[in-house]
């Protein structure tokens, strides 16, 4: 089993950019870290209710040993 430290960590964040709400997702790993630009929406409500739906999807689908559950 791996160390609760060596477990990546998943966010997923709403973002302004050029009028549009941009869905991000963080991936941090112990040696580094990724962020995914998944979608724009035109408005911030859409754009909160994708991020919700993005991050339980990887919940859901995580391997163990990542940290979501």
């Amino acid at each position: 089993m791996s160390e609760p430290e060596d477990e990546p960590f998943v966010s997923t964040d709403v973002l302004e950019e050029s009028g549009r709400y941009t869905v991000v997702m963080d991936v941090v790993f112990p040696d580094g870290a990724v962020r995914h630009r998944l979608q724009t929406y035109h408005t911030r409500s859409r754009a909160e209710a994708a991020a919700k739906m993005f991050y339980r999807t990887a919940e859901r689908e995580a391997p163990p040993g990542w940290g979501m559950r």
